[in-house]
């Protein structure tokens, strides 16, 4: 065999390893660029999640006015009411009287969210609610709400609170926004006594009246005045409210507490006259709107 014939037959075998080593660097290349593409989809699904969606101050919920009556609840609230008056106990607007012994019921409340959301927004431990007064309606949300969360909760006040519609609620909502009060809330209670300290507005602490066993507390089922199944009668050890003119300083008045649990599709009732107080007024009577329902029973 001469040596060209020679060197003609190695060729081949030459030809095929080098084949296989580029198809090798091929092949880790490509696992490269596939691995550095998976840790980019990674690192941005990632981000995704971990971005504060939330709190982003220019985004707006839901609008319950575009919401049809078979569409699912858009908000849904559920945890404890903690109430008093300036009523003795019971409070006889609870039984679908006027206040007594006064002539006018000046209430001061706040709802515990124990667990809540509007749409995709969560409202978990936040608090709410107001001091119905002689000289106007003190409406309040927890600082700790971010803007959305005010933003919704605004909206759950305007249901709740003023008793305006579905449809009305927006409107609502914008009318009473400069009025409300962003304060530090401490809303506690128990099986013998409730709480309720609102910075800047005012407290009061009261103990339950226990039954004749004294191991249960004194309820009133299905109440006129507060949309709460069940309602515990307590007696305030204090009351007090400092608000512009208003000044209260009180004891022994009655007490509410108990369990609420609220959706947008709740009949919180028409329009309300914001407290017996104003009823019972000359002032309150001219401002008040002939198809509203007063807060206590008359």
């Amino acid at each position: 065999m001469s040596t060209k014939e020679f060197y003609a037959d190695a060729q081949p075998p030459r030809i095929e390893r080098r084949v296989s080593w580029q198809s090798i660097v091929n092949l880790v290349l490509a696992l490269l660029v596939a691995a550095a593409l998976a840790v980019a989809v990674f690192a941005a699904f990632h981000l995704t999640l971990r971005r504060p969606v939330l709190n982003r101050s220019n985004a707006t919920v839901p609008s319950e006015s575009e919401a049809t009556p078979d569409a699912p609840a858009l908000w849904a609230i559920r945890g404890a009411l903690s109430e008093t008056c300036t009523c003795s106990v019971p409070c006889s607007c609870n039984f679908g009287e006027g206040p007594s012994p006064h002539s006018y019921c000046y209430p001061f409340y706040s709802y515990h969210i124990v667990k809540g959301s509007y749409g995709d927004l969560t409202l978990d431990g936040l608090h709410f609610g107001s001091a119905d007064l002689k000289n106007g309606r003190i409406m309040f949300i927890e600082e700790r709400a971010d803007e959305r969360q005010r933003e919704a909760l605004r909206l759950i006040i305007a249901r709740m609170i003023e008793r305006v519609s579905a449809r009305e609620a927006e409107a609502k909502a914008r009318e009473i926004a400069p009025l409300i009060l962003y304060a530090a809330v401490r809303q506690d209670y128990g099986d013998r006594s409730n709480h309720l300290e609102v910075e800047g507005l005012g407290k009061f602490s009261a103990n339950y009246v226990m039954g004749l066993d004294k191991s249960q507390p004194v309820v009133v089922r299905n109440n006129t005045t507060w949309r709460i199944r069940d309602a515990i009668k307590a007696k305030t050890t204090v009351y007090r409210i400092r608000m512009g003119k208003d000044v209260l300083d009180l004891k022994d008045t009655n007490s509410n507490q108990g369990e609420f649990e609220y959706t947008d599709k709740t009949d919180f009732g028409a329009p309300a006259r914001w407290n017996c107080g104003a009823c019972a007024s000359a002032a309150g009577q001219k401002s008040t709107e002939a198809t509203a329902e007063p807060m206590c029973g008359r």
